[in-house]
């Protein structure tokens, strides 16, 4: 069977074109992206295609990826297709952000994109993803513990996005290119076991299929569409119980009877407790297991009038019989922010002192641990001025004991800080304005003692007794 009607035939079996369609090509300049767009031109006749490319440069890899936008610019000029083009300079967004480079570069360019569906009144987009992709995108999901949704891995069609490959090798798609002469862009850095994309694909698959299953990606391309269909059945099924145990629904507030909730198997319990959540959010995002088995601990064992907080300023909160999910509406709160410096600083407005001192690097600062009001540092990262304030929206830090940054606000909930304790714990800064401690709780892992630490700043805090 020859490629194109093999992609005529993933059309046809996930209804991914219209006669008529308007469709954005998202075109690297890779072989995916390149073999798609010429294919989808191939096409365009047959369905009446309107087509037009978007190009982003991501502007990571310097003179090369200026390059690529050069070769698309041109492939459109010769191939007669519309493009529009941008650069963005991703990176400095990753870390702004707190985010994978993978998952950086995937928010920027989809944003892209629906800009130009807007902007063109466009209704497909079209990007080159492949069973090896699939395939890929299967065991990074198994790997990180995922569910059911997880592992159905990369669906064929999401609302406007399509992908007319989904059932091609990455080896049919190479020779694609090598039989109509695209001569597309290499991206170098696929090749770097840096990402774990990457390490999965150039490591791991290949390894597995030598030792344990030469069809792997076939295998694991049927299980993806194995498990598609059954979430597809149980989020029809959730969807029609979530609608029989509810008893109130407002924008910013879902009420649940309790007893039949519980009266339902675990499974769609906890489906349950994540549609919900995706009710007032509109999104799963930030939700993870560990929150949803808190929601279940809280209603099996928990008394009328518990509270628990979950990200996104979602709380769930018990009444008798009734599971209240609701937007959170923070009161407001008089907001602090002091400069201080080595010594005593009683704050009387935060009945709070705040005791520091610099000891030299054979301080017994160890014997300090059990004590959640006391924390050392080095001083050399800190200096001997810094901030306590309170917390902010966007606040993010590097907690010690765990890998890369996190928000505050996550820390704080994970750690079943009440909503009405939150803006009274203790933030202190650098000058920079880096997180260093949140008092009481957690030491950032950039700030700690190490064996190169020369200064040990210590930090205690006190509750400020009333003077008579």
């Amino acid at each position: 069977m020859c490629l194109l009607t093999k992609v005529e035939d993933t059309i046809n079996k996930y209804k991914l074109l219209n006669n008529g369609d308007k469709v954005l090509i998202g075109v690297s300049g890779g072989p995916d992206s390149l073999a798609l767009l010429h294919v989808l031109k191939s096409l365009k006749d047959k369905y009446d295609l309107s087509l037009h490319i978007a190009h982003l440069d991501h502007m990571i890899r310097g003179k090369e990826s200026a390059e690529d936008a050069r070769f698309v610019e041109k492939i459109a000029r010769e191939w007669e297709i519309p493009i529009t083009t941008k650069a963005y300079d991703v990176k400095s967004y990753q870390q702004e952000e707190g985010l994978s480079p993978e998952d950086a570069a995937r928010q920027v360019r989809y944003e892209f994109f629906f800009e130009l569906t807007e902007k063109f009144n466009i209704n497909k987009i079209a990007v080159g993803h492949h069973a090896n992709d699939q395939a890929e995108t299967v065991v990074m999901k198994f790997l990180r513990g995922a569910g059911l949704k997880g592992l159905g891995g990369i669906y064929p069609r999401q609302g406007k996005i399509i992908r007319p490959f989904i059932d091609l090798t990455r080896e049919e798609v190479e020779n694609y290119c090598f039989s109509h002469q695209l001569n597309p862009r290499i991206d170098k850095s696929n090749f770097e076991d840096i990402y774990l994309r990457n390490k999965v694909r150039l490591d791991l698959i290949p390894s597995l299929e030598k030792d344990y299953n030469n069809n792997l990606i076939a295998t694991l391309n049927r299980t993806a569409d194995l498990l598609r269909e059954e979430e597809k059945f149980l989020t029809r099924y959730t969807t029609k119980k979530l609608e029989e145990i509810t008893l109130s629904k407002v924008d910013d507030k879902l009420i649940l009877d309790k007893e039949e909730l519980l009266d339902l198997d675990l499974a769609i319990q906890r489906r349950i407790i994540r549609e919900s959540y995706n009710f007032l959010q509109k999104d799963y995002k930030d939700l993870y297991y560990n929150h949803v088995e808190l929601v279940l601990e809280l209603i099996k064992n928990s008394e009328t009038g518990s509270q628990l907080d979950l990200p996104q300023d979602i709380s769930v909160r018990l009444n008798y019989n009734e599971i209240i999910f609701a937007v959170r509406a923070d009161d407001d709160i008089d907001y602090f922010n002091y400069k201080l410096s080595i010594g005593v600083k009683k704050l009387h407005k935060l009945g709070l002192q705040i005791n520091s001192k610099v000891c030299d690097k054979n301080y017994s600062w160890q014997e300090t641990l059990s004590n959640p009001s006391i924390a050392c540092f080095d001083l050399d990262k800190i200096g001997e001025e810094f901030y306590l304030r309170q917390r902010k929206d966007g606040d993010r830090f590097y907690p010690l004991g765990m890998k890369g940054s996190k928000k505050l606000k996550d820390f704080l909930i994970d750690n079943k800080i009440s909503l009405d304790k939150r803006d009274q714990i203790p933030i202190f800064t650098t000058l920079e304005g880096d997180i260093f401690w949140v008092g009481g709780l957690r030491v950032d892992n950039r700030f700690k003692i190490t064996n190169e630490t020369e200064k040990i700043l210590m930090i205690e805090t006190q509750i400020l007794k009333e003077e008579l």
